[in-house]
């Protein structure tokens, strides 16, 4: 097989250096909401064990890049954060008091097939709450995850909001297997609509449940939605999962979010470890989620430590592209100072350098040795603010600098943005 040894794998991409200092300010804003509600961020390894990053994500196992180490265990990159920090939490923070509020800024890998907003490496930030198991847990997840959103500076945004137990209370009346309960759920993920009625046609649920099930798709608004949806369900799981929708909402009235809010019970997520709450959140200008989350009360109980649990991840990229869709202006990344100096100044030069600094300034040396014009066109491509000059005789550096003290010491200086109005 030829390939060109210079070329990015397939579904993976370089961060220029603008581009990464916007992806850098997009996730100190989003760290700062999480940890402004308590949140303590939290590293784990890029590779696990590949049977620990399966449980309960039987949907991403087929699109894990797996490897064996020198011992012959399978490791795997991980697909996503929930079950590293299920793993933590069940071992290394298994005595610390609930609950736990963790947060992370993480890339994770998925093979498959590349597409505008998701590559094989992508970049997540999200929060677990782990301990809480009433519906005021998931408001605060939910309202954590609008918050972020509304911080990153993106608009026209609704984080849809549905309960998956609605449908597991639906299919459990009918004893229905757990393998057709996973495909209907993938296909009600997928909105999959045509798959969906195949499955429901060839199953063992009444005529009144195959409708409960169907009509979802069109239970999407406020309140009167699950009014409209006790109207179709005779099973207590299922009416116990609508009356929790209905309070996680109204702690989200409270919690002076809920005009983001929109109640959809089509929404299930497609990862199986979901069991209660779940959302997705969309802006106008993209065709996928840009966050998405829910109840997991099971999954770390699968390592031993059966505390419920609930949680978002907000996709940066995603959230990159649809700030880039909406014509949002980032603060131009810049550098305060270039600073050049002859060879017999060469130590004024550094400490000068380095009381700026320490001042906050971000200095950058020149060590090119080049003629003013070339210098200034340097500064203006790497936007630098003013260039300081320290014993330079340059011909004509008289003309387009003035001198100025800094820190006792006399230099000339070149400010760019008067350099720019002159052209």
């Amino acid at each position: 097989m030829v390939f060109d040894k210079l070329q990015r794998p397939e579904g993976t991409k370089d961060y220029l250096p603008q581009m990464a200092a916007k992806k850098r300010e997009l996730e100190n804003k989003v760290n700062q909401v999480f940890a402004s509600w308590g949140y303590q961020e939290i590293i784990t390894p890029t590779f696990e064990f590949y049977d620990l990053l399966s449980s309960g994500t039987e949907g991403l196992q087929a699109k894990m890049y797996k490897f064996f180490n020198r011992k012959g265990e399978i490791l795997a990159l991980r697909p996503e954060m929930t079950a590293p920090i299920a793993r933590v939490a069940a071992t290394e923070l298994r005595d610390k008091p609930l609950p736990l509020r963790l947060c992370y800024q993480s890339n994770v890998f998925r093979y498959e097939t590349p597409r505008a907003g998701r590559k094989r490496e992508f970049y997540q930030a999200g929060i677990e709450l782990l301990g809480i198991e009433t519906p005021l847990g998931d408001a605060e997840v939910i309202a954590i995850a609008t918050e972020a959103l509304l911080a990153s500076g993106v608009s026209n945004f609704k984080i849809d909001i549905g309960d998956v137990d609605y449908f597991t209370g639906i299919m459990e009346a009918a004893k229905m297997d757990y393998r057709s309960q996973i495909e209907v759920r993938q296909a009600l993920s997928d909105k999959n609509f045509v798959k969906l009625e195949e499955l429901l046609s060839d199953s063992e649920l009444d005529s009144q449940q195959q409708e409960a099930i169907l009509t979802a798709q069109n239970l999407r608004g406020g309140l009167e939605v699950i009014e409209q949806a006790k109207q179709l369900v005779d099973n207590q799981e299922s009416l116990e999962a609508l009356i929790n929708l209905e309070e996680v909402y109204y702690d989200l009235e409270l919690l002076g979010v809920s005009e983001y809010i929109c109640l959809d019970l089509s929404v299930v997520r497609s990862f199986d470890y979901y069991t209660g709450i779940v959302f997705e959140g969309y802006t106008k200008d993209l065709g996928y989620t840009i966050c998405g989350g829910g109840r997991y009360d099971k999954l770390v109980e699968k390592f031993d430590y059966p505390i419920p649990a609930t949680g978002f991840a907000l996709g940066i990229d995603r959230l990159l592209l649809s700030l880039e869709n909406q014509g949002y202006q980032f603060e131009e990344a810049s550098i305060d100072t270039l600073l050049i100096s002859n060879c017999e100044q060469k130590g004024k030069g550094f400490s000068l350098a380095k009381k700026l600094r320490q001042a906050g300034e971000s200095v950058e040396l020149e060590i090119y040795e080049r003629k003013l014009d070339k210098i200034i066109d340097y500064a203006v491509e790497k936007n630098i603010k003013r260039i300081l000059f320290i014993g330079v005789e340059e011909e004509n550096l008289a003309k387009s600098s003035t001198s100025i003290e800094v820190f006792g010491m006399e230099v000339k200086e070149i400010k760019l943005e008067e350099v720019a109005e002159d052209e």
